[in-house]
């Protein structure tokens, strides 16, 4: 268990220390790390009974795509602040995000993991697709929602379920995922009553109590797949041991 939570934290240590550009901290936020994420990544890596230094390799890069992309995610369109230090946050909020992509590129390169580098390019084809379906709000179901969403948020995790062999893993990593960002809207929601997801739902149900009663149900339907999938899958419960396990260690 020691050795667990020493090369995670290692793992994240060593992902800190990629982030840490230091004009990049002078002048904008921290990049907004997913440890859940991070987790999952370890954790199915370590299933795959990958050599520790290449979990660390692997975890390490593929969080820098993720950190890009949610990085890029994180630029704010308003324009009620129009000032020349907003104008410079967001142009290194962009800058960093590509940084950030860079660094990714160049760390699988140098260990000429091409076919890893083109099944991720084709997860974030796939995740950016879904993202501009989301901003254009074109669904016509809770569902087609709920497919994006779960195309955004686990993509990138599960082309390395595919490039590692692990598919078993990939229903697991979808309702997970999908569950963490639906929770997170919900709070967000409830805070501002905007967020692009349940603006989305809004547009499908027709009420305010209907679209807290169909989360609600969609959120307990997705947990029992959950454990289904836990009752049937051994080498789910491995990963579930193991990431409650890193996951503690902090």
């Amino acid at each position: 268990m020691c050795d667990i939570y020493g090369s995670f934290t290692g793992i994240k240590e060593q992902l800190y220390k990629q982030l840490r550009h230091p004009y990049f901290i002078k002048y904008i936020e921290e990049p907004y790390v997913d440890e859940e994420k991070l987790a999952l990544l370890y954790s199915l890596l370590k299933n795959a009974n990958v050599h520790s230094e290449q979990v660390k390799h692997y975890v390490v890069t593929i969080m820098l795509v993720q950190i890009a992309l949610d990085t890029h995610e994180r630029v704010s369109v308003k324009k009620d602040i129009e000032t020349d230090g907003f104008h410079k946050r967001r142009q290194l909020t962009v800058l960093a995000g590509d940084y950030y992509s860079g660094l990714y590129y160049y760390l699988l390169s140098m260990n000429h993991d091409i076919l890893l580098i083109r099944a991720l390019a084709a997860g974030i084809k796939e995740i950016n697709e879904q993202k501009i379906k989301l901003y254009q709000q074109t669904y016509e179901t809770i569902d087609d929602i709920v497919c994006s969403i779960k195309t955004i948020e686990s993509a990138l995790i599960e082309k390395v379920c595919d490039h590692f062999h692990l598919e078993s893993f990939k229903p697991f990593v979808q309702d997970v995922l999908a569950i963490n960002r639906m929770k997170k809207e919900y709070v967000c929601y409830q805070q501002i009553n905007e967020t692009p997801i349940f603006e989305a739902w809004k547009k499908i149900c027709s009420k305010e109590d209907e679209l807290e009663s169909v989360y609600k149900e969609w959120l307990v339907k997705a947990e029992a797949q959950i454990e289904s999938n836990l009752q049937t899958h051994l080498e789910t419960k491995e990963l579930i041991s193991i990431l409650q396990k890193t996951t503690r260690s902090d």
